[in-house]
C-alpha cells in the first residue's frame, strides 16, 4: 500500500476515498430514485430517506479528507494535456468539490427547516435553523436543483475520464484505478 502519491499514480488512500465517494454518491441518488417504488408514508421510504441522509453526510465528511489529500503533490498526466484542458479540468474539479460540500449542507438545512431530526450513526446533528416551512420549500428546491447539476458534473467527470483513456490514450484514468496484484 502506497501512502503518498508518486509521480505516476495516486496513493492508496486517495484512490480508496475517490471510489468510496463514488459509491456514496450512487447510494444517495439511488435511494432517492427508489422512493417512487414505495408508498409515500411507508417504512421503506423512511429507510431510504435515512440511507440518503447517511450517504450525504458521509460524502460531507469524506470530501474534507479528499481535499486534504489533494493539497499534496499530484501525479502528472502523461502525455500532458493542453493548457486549455488543464484549466477546464481544474474548473470541473472546483465545481465538483463545491457540489460535494453544498449538497449535504443543503440537505441538512432542508431537514432542519422541516423539523426533521438527523441521525448520523450514534450521533444526532443539531438543527441548522428552527423549523420553517417556507425555508424548507426553498431549501428543497435548491437541493433538488443541485441534484440535477450533480448529474451533469458527475457524468461529465466520468465522461472526461473515459475520453482521456479511450480517445486521448493518456494515463488519467489509470492513475486513479486500484493497482491489480500480479499472480
Amino acid at each position: 500500500m502506497r501512502w503518498k502519491n508518486d509521480p505516476h499514480r495516486y496513493s492508496s488512500p486517495t484512490i480508496a476515498l475517490h471510489w468510496t465517494m463514488a459509491l456514496l454518491i450512487v447510494a444517495a441518488y439511488a435511494s432517492v430514485a427508489s422512493q417512487a417504488l414505495f408508498a409515500h408514508d411507508g417504512p421503506q421510504r423512511a429507510r431510504l430517506d435515512a440511507v440518503h441522509a447517511f450517504a450525504g453526510l458521509c460524502v460531507f465528511v469524506t470530501v474534507f479528507a479528499r481535499l486534504a489529500l489533494r493539497a499534496g503533490r499530484r501525479p502528472a498526466i502523461v502525455p500532458p494535456p493542453s493548457r486549455l484542458q488543464a484549466r477546464f479540468a481544474l474548473a470541473m474539479h472546483v465545481l465538483l468539490y463545491a457540489f460535494l460540500v453544498a449538497m449535504p449542507l443543503l440537505g441538512w438545512l432542508l431537514a432542519s427547516a422541516r423539523g426533521t431530526r438527523i441521525a448520523f450513526g450514534a450521533f444526532e446533528l443539531p438543527p441548522l435553523v428552527p423549523a420553517d416551512p417556507a425555508l424548507a420549500g426553498i431549501a428543497g428546491t435548491w437541493h433538488a436543483g443541485g441534484a440535477m447539476v450533480g448529474y451533469a458534473l458527475v457524468g461529465g467527470h466520468a465522461a472526461a475520464a473515459l475520453a482521456h483513456h479511450w480517445l486521448r490514450r493518456d494515463d488519467t484514468l489509470l492513475r486513479m484505478l486500484p493497482r491489480r496484484r500480479r499472480r
